[in-house]
């Protein structure tokens, strides 16, 4: 690599790196309690993230409306909710559905039928693409605009 790399400083593409200038591994900092790690270089801080935090769906089967409460809280907390309602009565499951509607309304999130009597609820922080048996291609929903 040297070799290289005075050849394209000689052509003027490539400016030298002196030796004491490379990163070297005691210019890293631990790792703090979010999983970033620091790297000092000369007077520049910058910051590497390593890991994001996992997203937990949620699954609920609910058997009465007190659970319609249960999943805005899930929503609220920002965890995506899918709401199976096929073992509810009809009219508890219209009910739940129109509390949830106007929860993730509220919290700019989105709802949609994602199959019979199953319903995704997803808080404006999770992003909603589905593919398509015809033509295999993900595509973002139009409730998502």
């Amino acid at each position: 690599m040297k070799l290289m790399e005075k050849v394209w400083g000689s052509l003027g593409l490539l400016e030298p790196v002196e030796d004491d200038e490379r990163i070297k591994p005691e210019d890293f900092e631990p790792k703090n309690k979010k999983g970033v790690g620091t790297l000092i270089a000369g007077s520049n801080v910058v910051n590497l993230p390593t890991a994001q935090k996992q997203l937990k769906v949620m699954v609920v089967e609910p058997l009465s409306f007190d659970d319609a409460q249960n999943v805005a809280e899930y929503l609220k907390n920002r965890k995506p909710v899918v709401v199976n309602f096929e073992h509810c009565e009809d009219n508890l499951s219209k009910r739940m559905i129109d509390f949830i509607s106007g929860t993730t309304y509220a919290l700019n999130g989105s709802i949609q039928k994602i199959g019979n009597h199953i319903f995704l609820c997803a808080p404006n922080n999770v992003d909603v693409s589905f593919a398509s048996r015809d033509d295999g291609e993900k595509t973002v929903l139009p409730w998502m605009k």
